[in-house]
């Protein structure tokens, strides 16, 4: 009985997984939702899959402060997004690091 008990976990961790995205789509999905409402179903997704990954949540709460942060300096520089413009170049560095990509 506990061997079953134990397979039946283990199975149900395994269909969970399966149908929560992956590590990578949920850091992609955490921030496309501050540009664009996220369907049901994709939030529901990803709520699963924080419920079993620990590190994503907390990354989901240090990109909600960075979020908030970057609303709070917005208000004190008011004209910051008009004014400061990175150049192509280093705009596609920031990209390239971001995605975890070597910058050549």
């Amino acid at each position: 009985m506990k061997s079953v008990l134990r397979w039946l976990k283990w199975r149900s961790v395994v269909v969970l997984a399966a149908l929560t995205p992956s590590c990578r789509q949920v850091a992609r999905l955490a921030s496309r939702r501050f540009e664009k409402n996220l369907s049901p179903w994709v939030r529901l997704r990803v709520r699963v899959h924080l419920s079993i990954c620990d590190a994503c949540e907390r990354y989901l709460r240090q990109l909600d402060v960075l979020h908030e942060a970057a609303g709070q300096l917005g208000e004190k520089i008011p004209n910051l997004g008009t004014e400061v413009r990175l150049a192509a170049e280093a705009r596609e560095r920031l990209k390239a690091r971001l995605r975890c990509e070597k910058v050549g």
